[in-house]
């Protein structure tokens, strides 16, 4: 009796682990009629991603605006506000919702924007920073084709 109750406790476990997984690549979403993939979130998390949103965009004006002036510094600290420490606390129950291709592209968004600071406080010059701005944005501009967020 004790195995067979071992078995099935173990099968269960295998099964939620399985759905798990196959919940955190995919997230919680379906065929947008764009053809975009359509994730769907509650309406205060679909706030927050669009908040987050919101600040890589100011980040990158702010970039912009003072490698215009050449201030570098100032570039970097505007750079520095998109970097990883903005994706800390992210409720772990929203994550899941974001299929893994979405999350890949994000992580790796706010990973350049740290690396671009650190490599603008080491001298990078304006052509080199302008590339770099323009590899990071082309990561926005691909991540706004494939998805949309939905209620």
């Amino acid at each position: 009796m004790f195995k067979k109750l071992f078995i099935v406790s173990i099968l269960l476990w295998v099964i939620t682990l399985g759905i798990f997984a196959k919940f955190f690549i995919s997230g919680s979403t379906s065929k947008s009629s764009d053809q975009r993939v359509a994730i769907h979130l509650a309406p205060t998390e679909k706030d927050i991603v669009l908040g987050e949103m919101r600040t890589v965009l100011a980040a990158v004006n702010g970039s912009i605006k003072a490698l215009s002036k050449g201030d570098f510094k100032e570039t970097s600290i505007a750079a520095k506000k998109a970097g990883m420490a903005m994706a800390v606390d992210i409720n772990p129950a929203l994550m899941a919702k974001l299929p893994l291709e979405f999350k890949k592209f994000g992580m790796s968004m706010h990973g350049d924007f740290d690396k671009f600071s650190t490599d603008l406080d080491k001298g990078m010059n304006e052509k080199e920073a302008l590339q770099r701005l323009g590899e990071i944005t082309n990561k926005c501009v691909t991540c706004h084709a494939n998805y949309r967020l939905t209620n």
